[in-house]
């Protein structure tokens, strides 16, 4: 039997008020009763949805990685390529991490895998190899010297925001997280040759 409209609202509900707790409070903080409280609905009613909070952990972590920008970067026609499609990628997952809560919520979540008894997709792997293929097509536009390994420098471009976002997120809960992340793109344009960067920023 199809859920109900009601159905479907109240358990996107749950899972939104989920991730303010996983996000705020991490996974051993959180718990089905404190859930239940802040969506207005019943305990019974959390676990009719989602059997343990194990399983509503799991259910936003798929999604946010489903749907975040680091699995789909390009959302405008004509998409960018390239040294573009890198800076656009890159300012992307940075308002995803800044604004939206599901995505902090994953985040956190997949950090914290050592206390959650689940296997958690590998973050990040698919963002890499977005990123090396914007290297080669870089390089094949002539805006980055040829010689670059790009599987390697597409490690560490996502090395570098992951590093990047989570200062930012220690020190001001990601409020200077833009201004952070265009000096980072002006660094690493730099190390990679680009060729006249101001361009793309």
């Amino acid at each position: 039997m199809a859920p109900t409209a009601r159905s479907v609202e109240t358990r996107e509900r749950i899972l939104a008020v989920a991730a303010e707790e996983f996000a705020d409070r991490g996974y051993a903080g959180t718990s089905i009763g404190g859930i239940a409280e802040r969506a207005g609905v019943g305990k019974g009613l959390v676990q009719y949805h989602f059997k343990a909070k194990v399983d509503i952990a799991v259910t936003l972590v798929q999604s946010t990685f489903a749907q975040a920008p680091f699995a789909n970067v390009v959302t405008v026609d004509p998409p960018p390529r390239g040294v573009a499609a890198i800076v656009a990628s890159i300012r992307a997952v940075s308002r995803a991490f800044r604004d939206n809560v599901r995505v902090r919520a994953a985040v956190r979540l997949v950090r914290e895998y050592d206390i959650i008894p689940v296997v958690f997709p590998t973050p990040y792997v698919g963002w890499m190899a977005v990123m090396a293929q914007c290297l080669r097509d870089a390089t094949d536009a002539g805006d980055i010297p040829p010689g670059l390994d790009f599987e390697t420098e597409g490690w560490h471009l996502v090395a570098t925001f992951t590093g990047v976002q989570e200062t930012s997120q220690r020190l001001t809960q990601r409020e200077d997280l833009p201004e952070r992340i265009e000096e980072m793109l002006q660094r690493q344009l730099r190390l990679l040759g680009v060729i006249d960067p101001q361009r793309f920023l």
